[in-house]
């Protein structure tokens, strides 16, 4: 805004100073400038601010090449090189245009005045309209490399934490996996049958996981599949003491989540709810959108955690972190008492489409 009002001052006072067809009187061999009298017709009016004259046609001429020049100016070259460039670049143009001014004026050698009384009084006329233009495109250039500057940084920023949801997601599968071998370990010779499904199972979950291995983020429905495989091969641990439910809207299921989340809460509802406990218990996910937040619950009907919530557990802190990478600091996540008995566990996040479909039917 400020670069086009300086623009249009310097309009204005070029018209203003601008000179007349006719060349101003001479005085002793000088040139002696004066303010031409209002102009008798409109043609001359337009002329005195500039419409029609050597320097505008200069500078609609030149303005492409300038727009190009200043693109081509590294920012962070010598500032002294820089302003020095741009000063000679201004000086050629406003000599050049006021030469070309001269040569149009006085085209015979009859009446022509002296270049060098001539030149000093046009160089002044033609200063402002070049410092305007310059001006503007000043202006206009910096508040695109600023908008550049602000999409670089950003850019810059989020795949800084797609690379950290990636490291922390590669934390998380070994962990997974060897949980899960190591149950099948203690299957293998007392019940092979339940081994072998156990086996086949989490091979299933593998394929899926290792399907979306290049992604961050995947649609629920396609983490519920991976939530609902899992407690299948933990049920064949639990038997009988393990038992589940997942209850998420069909029109939920395209909503957009880091991958993986919930493999950490439920093994610690698993470790720490239905594992802790004789009888077992019961593992409960369920999904919910309000507005443009997607709400996230995982409880389970174990002994709970006493007064003070255990925060510091593996897998509250990589979900946790990995929310943070996600999201930056649009998210929540909480454990809480659960009503009843057990704990639960809540995470809200900003609720966006994945592309990608999902398997539907997600209430079991």
């Amino acid at each position: 805004m400020a670069g086009w009002f300086a623009f249009a001052l310097a309009a204005v006072l070029a018209g203003l100073y601008a000179e007349a067809p006719s060349f101003p009187e001479m005085r002793g061999g000088r040139v002696a400038p004066r303010l031409p009298q209002p102009a008798a017709d409109p043609s001359n009016l337009l002329y005195q601010f500039g419409v029609g004259s050597v320097t505008w046609f200069a500078v609609a001429i030149a303005l492409p090449f300038l727009v190009w020049g200043v693109r081509q100016i590294d920012a962070e070259q010598n500032r002294a090189r820089v302003i020095a460039l741009v000063v000679t670049v201004f000086v050629a143009l406003v000599t050049a245009s006021a030469t070309v001014d001269f040569l149009t004026t006085f085209p015979g050698d009859i009446g022509r005045p002296p270049v060098a009384a001539f030149l000093p009084m046009a160089m002044r006329q033609h200063f402002l309209p070049w410092a305007a233009v310059g001006g503007a495109v000043a202006v206009v250039e910096a508040r695109r490399r600023a908008r550049v500057a602000a999409i670089e940084r950003e850019r810059l920023r989020a795949e800084a934490a797609e690379q950290r949801l990636v490291a922390l997601t590669g934390q998380l599968q070994p962990h997974f996996l060897f949980n899960t071998l190591q149950g099948i370990s203690t299957l293998i010779h007392r019940d092979p049958n339940a081994a072998d499904e156990m086996l086949t199972k989490l091979s299933d979950l593998l394929r899926d996981v290792l399907r979306d291995r290049d992604r961050t983020r995947v649609p629920l429905g396609d983490e519920i599949r991976y939530a609902r495989t899992y407690l299948e091969i933990a049920r064949i641990r639990f038997t009988e003491r393990l038992s589940f439910d997942i209850d998420v809207p069909d029109e939920l299921t395209r909503a957009s989540v880091p991958l993986f989340i919930l493999q950490p809460l439920i093994e610690n509802a698993l470790k720490h709810g239905v594992g802790a406990v004789i009888r077992g218990g019961h593992i409960g996910i369920a999904a919910r959108r309000e507005g443009q937040r997607l709400r996230i619950e995982v409880d389970d009907d174990g002994p709970g955690f006493g007064k003070t919530p255990p925060t510091d557990r593996v897998g509250l802190g990589n979900t946790r972190e990995r929310l943070r990478a996600a999201f930056a600091d649009d998210y929540h996540l909480s454990l809480d008492a659960r009503a009843g008995g057990g704990a639960v566990v809540r995470i809200d996040i900003p609720f966006r489409e994945e592309s990608a479909p999902a398997s539907m039917g997600l209430k079991t």
